[in-house]
């Protein structure tokens, strides 16, 4: 598990809001744990591990209903993660870039996000019993309309400053 907590971290990120990160994070967590005995080895341990988190991900956004913690809960990660990183503005890239990403279908989520870890189009079409071609296209028309999410919260904040 170890290994693979990074990946874990980033599949939660993806998929919840930061207050709710941890508990998705343990979520993915049990689910590993609970599927390695299904485990035969036919793929790449990333890869079932990726498979198995990114469903767990998408069962337990839907049962969430939007959820988020209170405020002061959410403030105070932001806080500590800031305080944590070595530069606070490249934590707020990250987070305006994960907060796009949550606003795609949950599909495309998961596509991006793998292939934004180098997980290859046949991979990913595994996982999700997709063609190479249409994980190419799902990823395209993905980056596009992740790149009008960010383009038009980047004019809102500009309007609002």
């Amino acid at each position: 598990m170890r290994d693979h907590l990074d990946l874990l971290r980033r599949v939660a990120r993806g998929f919840a809001p930061p207050a709710d990160q941890p508990d998705l994070l343990q979520e993915l967590m049990l689910a590993v744990w609970r599927a390695l005995p299904a485990f035969r080895g036919d793929s790449r341990p990333a890869t079932f591990i990726y498979r198995v988190a990114h469903n767990r991900a998408l069962t337990w956004q839907s049962g969430q209903g939007g959820r988020a913690r209170r405020d002061a809960e959410a403030a105070a990660e932001a806080i500590r993660r800031e305080s944590l990183a070595a530069d606070p503005q490249e934590v707020r890239m990250l987070d305006r870039l994960y907060a796009a990403i949550r606003q795609l279908p949950a599909l495309d989520r998961s596509i991006l996000i793998l292939s934004l870890d180098g997980v290859p189009y046949r991979d990913i079409g595994q996982m999700h019993d997709m063609t190479e071609s249409n994980v190419g296209a799902r990823l395209t028309r993905a980056k596009a309309r992740l790149t009008a999410i960010i383009a038009k919260t980047e004019a809102e904040e500009e309007q609002g400053a």
